[in-house]
């Protein structure tokens, strides 16, 4: 306050009074906050490869956020012969789904922009899925569980070979007597010539 003016945007009052201008309020400044990647840390699960003997080939703990429950999420497992999901509920209890490599019909890899999903189908229809995977980890499990499938099938060809190569003596007998019989029918063959080439027949390594 003052009785003369003292420079621009002062002001006189009806007293007769020099008055200051009055500051005006800064105009708030509206900041955005840095882009950054997606808060997922609670999204990923947490997985950790082991010898396939005393510890699964990979355990992995379901996030409680993606495919999990909140405070009991779901534990996979990979062993060398099967992949095993045990569950923890509140009204269910306890249970364990299995799915035996010599079962699998499928094993997709589905790829996010931070995680993957790594699912195991059955052919009767069950699917184990651990979801929220690293990338790293969802490949290497995918070939981990590829790998076991296949060596399943083999193994179960080899099985079935010599049970094959047993039969197949067995069929080319009887298919010699059928032809025997039938030439003796058609009396190509006398009664004594087929005994003789039936018991020949007989000979055959079974």
């Amino acid at each position: 306050m003052s009785d003369t003016s003292q420079g621009p945007g002062w002001w006189q009052a009806s007293d007769g009074k020099w008055y200051a201008p009055e500051p005006q309020p800064e105009a708030a400044v509206e900041t955005e906050a840095p882009a950054g990647d997606n808060d997922e840390e609670g999204e990923a699960g947490e997985g950790q490869f082991g010898d396939g003997v005393d510890k699964p080939l990979y355990e992995f703990r379901a996030s409680r956020f993606k495919g999990g429950r909140m405070f009991t999420p779901n534990v996979i497992r990979v062993w060398p012969d099967r992949v095993e999901e045990y569950e923890h509920h509140a009204v269910r209890k306890k249970g364990t789904q299995t799915i035996s490599y010599h079962q699998v019909s499928q094993v997709r890899l589905g790829r996010g922009l931070r995680w993957s999903d790594v699912s195991v189908e059955s052919t009767g229809g069950l699917v184990i899925t651990l979801k929220g995977v690293s990338k790293a980890d969802g490949e290497k499990v995918k070939s981990l569980i590829d790998a076991a499938v296949e060596r399943t099938r083999q193994e179960s060809l080899r099985a079935a070979a010599p049970a094959a190569a047993s039969a197949a003596p067995q069929a080319s007998v009887a298919d010699e007597l059928m032809k025997l019989a039938q030439l003796r029918d058609a009396g190509v063959l006398s009664p004594e010539e087929f005994e003789v080439q039936k018991s020949r027949a007989m000979q055959l390594p079974a």
